[in-house]
């Protein structure tokens, strides 16, 4: 049974319909990327799955039972579902740890293990100051320390990453992997793409409305040749060269080549071809999260 489900889910600001028709399903144990530009949707779909905000159509479901239409089951969503804390909504006269406990106590019933929150997140030194005194990446952390702290089982992260340095983000990222482990179902919508590809077991993409694609991590994906090139080296290459069926030019700078279905000495060739070239950062993988983001929202600019 799906942990959670969004049925035909639409939202629309005056003419501007910001979600059509979307459909979901996820399960616990997993973490699900959403990336799209800003105001286009991400945190109106977060809003609607936290109940913020009442779809125009459709309906969210949890358990395969509960849904947001009689008071006795928002209660019992809300014991499981838990939103990423605004900084602006911390209380600057109390200490992190006060916040860490309190959001503790509303959702688990227990402060027991706040301070092992504290030392896996690296606070000990700050926790017990006050915000005011905070840095952005420590009160990023902070919520990031609260929200751990409800131990919900879905919990919803827009821009967790958001202030934080490389040490701090990897330390994060290292705790929602092992969170994933202990059978949550969290989301994450993310400007810092690369970073996705760490933890994430599914992206989505968010476009008009709509999902238009969906890049699951675990499936094996095709293997490109990928290689920089301007426009005016890609129209070259293209008039020199039979360039193989199903290759990209994403945004205006990226050739990717297809390497599944090539012989190896064709591969070999065109390998060869790019490297005595010398063009800038030839390398071969599958697509990541900033190529699609490239491809679906970048391309035509």
């Amino acid at each position: 049974m799906p942990m959670l489900e969004l049925k035909q889910v639409s939202l629309a600001y005056k003419d501007n319909k910001v979600l059509d028709g979307i459909n979901l399903t996820a399960e616990k144990g997993e973490i699900i990327g959403l990336v799209a530009p800003n105001g286009t949707g991400k945190t109106t779909l977060f809003n609607v799955m936290a109940n913020f905000l009442k779809p125009d159509s459709g309906t969210v479901v949890f358990d395969g039972k509960h849904q947001y239409n009689r008071e006795k089951n928002v209660l019992k969503v809300h014991k499981q579902l838990v939103s990423f804390p605004e900084q602006h909504d911390l209380f600057e006269d109390l200490s992190g740890k006060d916040h860490i406990k309190l959001y503790a106590k509303l959702w688990k019933g227990t402060t027991k293990h706040v301070q092992d929150i504290i030392d896996s997140l690296q606070m000990n030194s700050y926790v017990k100051r006050k915000v005011s005194t905070y840095s952005m990446g420590m009160r990023q952390r902070l919520c990031f320390a609260m929200l751990v702290a409800t131990d919900a089982t879905i919990m919803l992260m827009d821009e967790v990453m958001n202030g934080l340095d490389v040490e701090n983000v990897n330390l994060i990222s290292n705790q929602l992997i092992d969170m994933k482990k202990a059978d949550k179902l969290i989301f994450v919508a993310s400007h810092l793409l690369s970073n996705l590809d760490i933890y994430a077991d599914r992206v989505l993409y968010l476009k008009g409305g709509h999902f238009i694609h969906e890049q699951n991590m675990h499936e094996s994906n095709d293997t490109y040749l990928k290689v920089e090139l301007a426009p005016a080296e890609y129209e070259k290459m293209d008039m020199e060269h039979d360039l193989p069926e199903g290759h990209l030019h994403i945004a205006g700078h990226l050739l990717c080549i297809p390497l599944e279905g090539l012989d190896f000495k064709t591969q070999t060739e065109w390998i060869t071809l790019m490297l005595e070239n010398k063009y800038a950062n030839v390398s071969i993988g599958s697509l990541g999260t900033v190529d699609y983001y490239e491809r679906y929202y970048h391309e035509g600019q």
